[in-house]
């Protein structure tokens, strides 16, 4: 069983009365909207996070591209990687787990090179910096 985007009120509700634990909460993650308070919260519970929109999202006008964050272009240029690929491990890294898509052979076979290298402390702690708390999906709307 899995709910998607969930807060940490929608949980705390929803545990106390469910017989069966959600799995997984589903909710949007990226360097822009770092939520740490509400994957420490699933994770005490069981909980499994899976990130959304961890390149970006198609839901809204995006005014910048996640590939383009000076943090994010360090780190592919230091692993000889793409900024997808730092952006997917990233998130990896973070706890959450991802599920990236892709018609193209050749993404497919770009997003299996995350395990290939592994992102610094300081590269992590840079691209976190970048948070705003502005949600893309969802026309920018905050569930909680």
């Amino acid at each position: 069983i899995g709910v998607t985007n969930y807060s940490i009120r929608h949980l705390k509700q929803l545990l106390k009365t469910c017989r069966i634990k959600p799995m997984v909460n589903q909710v949007e993650f990226h360097p822009r909207l770092v939520q740490t308070e509400l994957l420490e919260f699933c994770k005490k519970h069981g909980i499994a996070v899976q990130a959304y929109a961890s390149l970006g999202s198609g839901d809204a006008a995006q005014a910048e591209s996640f590939f383009s964050f000076e943090p994010v272009q360090v780190a592919a240029k230091a692993h000889k990687v793409t900024a997808a690929q730092v952006l997917l491990r990233w998130a990896l890294q973070k706890g959450c787990h991802i599920v990236p898509k892709s018609l193209r052979a050749e993404r497919i076979k770009e997003n299996a090179g995350l395990f290939k290298f592994k992102l610094s402390n300081s590269e992590m702690k840079a691209i976190d910096k970048l948070h705003t708390g502005t949600r893309y999906a969802w026309k920018g709307l905050d569930p909680a």
